[in-house]
């Protein structure tokens, strides 16, 4: 019987506990005498008013009193009428018309109680929505005839009056009125909605320039029907500094400092900068960024990093200034920019070249995860597409573009399926002059595991493909199996570096502590490396 069922579990057991104490025998004999009765209340809110109880058994056992029925719960009661009526100023808005031409509650349906208070609330809702603060329901009534046993159900809704969004009013903060109006995303005038109000508050609470936000509409102060809103919030300390220290196994030690400076002057604009040390990738980077028009969606950054990159094959030292657009949609983030490249680089024993290239690229993204830290189910998927002209300040002309993606599901509550695609191309008039930085390399923890970070490579074109299983073992411990395959390499159908292996991952609070033994099955002895990262999947 599922839910009707578990309520009738629920009101015998809440009318058990109402003794305060252990019932004694006369006192259950008197329970197992009423429960009928009660059985059938719990039976008519899922619309079973003809029901047949009978007692069957009660037993004492194990120091345990056990009770037995028969239930018969009879016909549902069907519903015969839906009497639905809108009066008020709001008799013919689009919205409710909809609602009352598709109404959840239709003839012919079994009454359900909890269907009625969820259709009811659906109406409210609607309205509420549409502005019309003070509507109420001047009928509403559930008649139920058990004698010709069917229900009639009427409600009649008066919207009253129309409501609009008036002047949007911001506490004092750090940022100007000006900017801080280019968060509001509706206008005054428009009809006031409790959901548009919602969807604002949690933009403000996602953005970066605020920490706690409080949206309230004064109702009571509308003037011409106009509802005042009042935002109160808080910004963030105007600095922040990140000290992070870290190993890994090819990396060897990693430093990074970095500073965060949350406000430049009261328009939102903020700068960050970051020093990042290690044997194979050391760099200093700086960005500046201005909001757009829309601050939770658009802006703009400016940005310089000079790099050293000491792969296995090869070296280069590379400084880069970059102007983007970058425009966050719901699902999706986009990324416009014209980057300038200095690089200095050696591939293995060749000479060393020096390039400069000038090149547009597109970055399209999107992560979804139940849990962005851990997730259980998720997925992310990055398509980028750059290129460049001799023709424009540029060493060479080419086009590059890549897909990857991570996909992550769990087959059972215990377990953990995690795949990954990488791919890339590369169009090149003239090879030797293209930066080490724009070349594909393969290898590492996030690649090919087995092998060197970035060991594999450099090359025009980029495949690899892995699959992991995870299955828990112990509390937040979790063991691993994996395979990956792939290459970096300037012939698309050369061998693919394969590596397998186990792991062990700890499910910290910032994401999984992971431990990995690959073995670098392309290689001769196939010989094991040990890998370990921390950091989330995505």
């Amino acid at each position: 019987m599922g839910p009707p069922l578990q309520n009738i579990q629920d009101r015998l057991a809440v009318l058990q506990t109402s003794y305060g104490h252990e019932l004694s025998s006369a006192e259950v004999h008197d329970f197992y005498q009423k429960a009928p009765e009660n059985i059938k209340k719990a039976l008519e809110p899922f619309g079973y008013f003809k029901a047949s109880i009978t007692r069957r058994q009660l037993l004492y056992q194990n120091g345990q009193w056990r009770a037995y029925f028969a239930i018969d719960p009879g016909p549902a009661l069907p519903i015969m009428k839906v009497d639905l009526a809108i009066s008020g100023s709001g008799k013919n808005n689009p919205e409710l018309r909809k609602l009352i031409a598709n109404f959840p509650l239709k003839p012919g349906q079994a009454f359900q109680a909890d269907a009625y208070d969820k259709a009811k609330n659906l109406l409210f809702q609607t309205a509420n929505n549409q502005g019309y603060l003070q509507a109420i329901l001047v009928s509403n009534q559930v008649q139920i005839n058990l004698e010709a046993y069917h229900a009639v159900i009427i409600l009649h809704l008066n919207t009253g009056p129309r409501f609009y969004f008036g002047p949007v009013v911001f506490n004092q903060t750090p940022f100007s009125p000006e900017f801080l109006q280019h968060f509001v995303t509706f206008h005054q005038g428009d009809p006031f909605s409790s959901e548009t109000l919602l969807d604002f508050q949690q933009a403000l609470n996602k953005s970066r320039y605020f920490e706690n936000v409080i949206v309230m509409p004064d109702i009571k102060r509308a003037a011409g029907n106009q509802v005042p809103v009042n935002v109160t919030v808080s910004a963030p300390k105007a600095k922040q500094y990140n000290v992070g220290l870290g190993y890994g196994t090819f990396t060897g030690p990693r430093i990074t400092l970095g500073a965060d400076y949350r406000r430049i002057g009261s328009n939102g604009q903020h700068f960050t900068t970051q020093i990042k040390l290690s044997s194979v990738l050391s760099g200093l980077a700086a960005k500046y960024f201005i909001p757009g028009k829309n601050p939770l969606t658009d802006q703009y950054a400016l940005s310089a990093d000079a790099q050293k990159f000491t792969p296995k094959n090869g070296q280069s030292f590379s400084e880069k200034f970059s102007g983007s657009y970058i425009k966050i949609l719901p699902d999706w983030q986009n990324n416009l920019s014209l980057n300038y490249l200095i690089e200095r680089f050696r591939v293995e024993n060749e000479h060393s070249e020096v390039s400069r290239i000038l090149y547009p690229s597109y970055t399209l993204s999107r992560i979804k995860a139940d849990n962005l830290i851990n997730p259980t189910e998720g997925s992310s998927f990055n398509f980028n597409i750059q290129g460049a002209s001799e023709n424009i300040l540029s060493a060479t002309n080419f086009v590059q573009s890549e897909i990857k993606g991570k996909y992550i599901f769990s087959p059972t509550h215990l377990s953990r399926v995690i795949l990954c695609g990488d791919l890339g191309y590369t169009i090149v008039n003239d090879l030797a002059r293209l930066p080490l930085t724009l070349r594909f390399f393969a290898g590492g923890l996030n690649s090919i595991r087995g092998y060197d970070f970035s060991s594999i490579g450099p090359g025009r074109y980029l495949e690899t493909a892995s699959v992991e299983f995870q299955h828990k073992i112990y509390g937040d411990f979790s063991g691993a199996v994996f395979y990956d395959a792939g290459t970096a390499t300037n012939h698309f159908n050369d061998v693919l570096f394969r590596g397998e292996g186990a792991g062990i991952i700890y499910n910290s609070i910032i994401g999984p502590v992971q431990l990995y033994v690959g073995k670098a099955m392309s290689k001769p002895g196939k010989p094991l490396n040990i890998q370990f990262s921390i950091g989330s999947d995505f």
